[in-house]
């Protein structure tokens, strides 16, 4: 009944027919999101628009601009054709999977403002760098309706965040600052007094700990990047969208000394970390990093063989000091022997008694 009326122009008959379809006060558990648009053609960018629009509550009702309408954009712009009309183009849009009713706009400008105050949904979604006019969104303040802005496969400006950490380099020779734009001379950039203040990682993801800020090209910010995702994970694709969250997170270092060590968990023992502790550990992601050098770098990967390892720590007696002599005299049996599990152990025995020494012990 309520598609049979909304294909006619009349407002009465389109008021009526909505009011068996709205939840009634009892009920109102459910949002519904309005869209709206001339669809003339419909394309991808309009399906992505909508899908995003329909993630945004339980039910999606698109508004689809009349003949009358059509006609003033063409006199207004007459690059826009005007070739498919309204009857047509409301039956396609209502074929979208993500579309729950799509109905003929009733308002004689430009606006789709008294359709909009008729259907009075929960939120007035708007795609892309479209906005609501002055009249849409006077009926949206008056009816208490949010207005979502920036929807559609639109590009989102992703603003990172910055780590501090103190190995990093200072904030006008680090790449991170110059990435960030917060270095001497940049838009918005920071105090004099902060020159010297370490810029160490640039973080591009929805981590807990550092989310990017989310801005639309129009300059709608729209919050942190788990925001928008949660809003809107159709944008994740099919196999992460249940997950509304990115499986991994871009980094930028810029280092200026040796970093801090790290022990990464593999995916079992990450999990039932930050089951165990997630105010400590906030990821329940395993770490598999991948590096890409952006300009000359030199890194140590992995250790010597143990052979050599033994010769230097019987040539310098302050490694000797700090590796023990037990760990050494394992060092020594694993070379006599040669067996790779042996190697193992006391190769971990030596790093781990000597990554454990006092500071007494390494200053001697």
């Amino acid at each position: 009944l309520w598609l049979t009326f909304a294909l006619n122009s009349d407002s009465k008959c389109v008021f009526r027919a909505w009011h068996s379809f709205v939840p009634q006060p009892s009920a109102m558990s459910k949002t519904v999101v309005v869209a709206s648009g001339y669809f003339n053609p419909l394309h991808y960018g309009h399906v992505s628009y909508l899908q995003k629009a329909k993630d945004a509550g339980t039910h999606l009702i698109v508004i689809v601009n009349n003949d009358r309408q059509a006609a003033q954009k063409v006199g207004a712009a007459p690059d826009f054709l005007c070739g498919m009309p309204a009857r047509d183009r409301v039956r396609l849009v209502r074929s979208l999977a993500c579309v729950d009713a799509a109905i003929e706009a009733v308002d004689e400008d430009m606006s789709v403002s008294d359709t909009l105050r008729m259907l009075h949904p929960d939120v007035f979604a708007n795609g892309g760098k479209q906005h609501a006019t002055a009249k849409e969104a006077a009926v949206c303040q008056e009816l208490g309706i949010k207005m979502l802005d920036g929807l559609g496969i639109e590009m989102l400006i992703l603003k990172p965040f910055t780590q501090h950490y103190e190995w990093g380099k200072p904030r006008n020779a680090s790449a991170v600052a110059h990435l960030a734009g917060e270095t001497d001379g940049s838009p918005g950039s920071m105090s004099p007094n902060t020159t010297h203040k370490p810029y160490a990682e640039l973080w591009m993801g929805d981590h807990p700990s550092g989310p990017s800020k989310v801005r639309s090209p129009s300059g709608i910010v729209s919050g942190c990047l788990i925001t928008t995702l949660k809003r809107s994970p159709s944008v994740l694709g099919q196999k992460l969208a249940e997950e509304g969250a990115l499986p991994f997170l871009m980094k930028v270092l810029s280092i200026e000394k040796a970093l801090s060590i790290q022990a990464h968990p593999d995916r079992e023992l990450a999990a039932r970390l930050n089951k165990e502790k997630p105010d400590v550990y906030k990821d329940a992601n395993h770490k598999p990093e991948i590096a890409i050098a952006l300009t000359d770098f030199e890194a140590l990967c992995g250790f010597r063989p143990v052979s050599e390892l033994l010769g230097m720590v019987e040539a310098i007696p302050e490694l000797q000091s700090v590796v023990g002599v037990p760990a050494t005299e394992a060092l020594r049996s694993a070379v006599a022997s040669g067996c790779s599990k042996e190697e193992q152990s006391a190769l971990k025995l030596a790093y781990s008694t000597m990554m454990r020494s006092s500071q007494e012990q390494v200053s001697r």
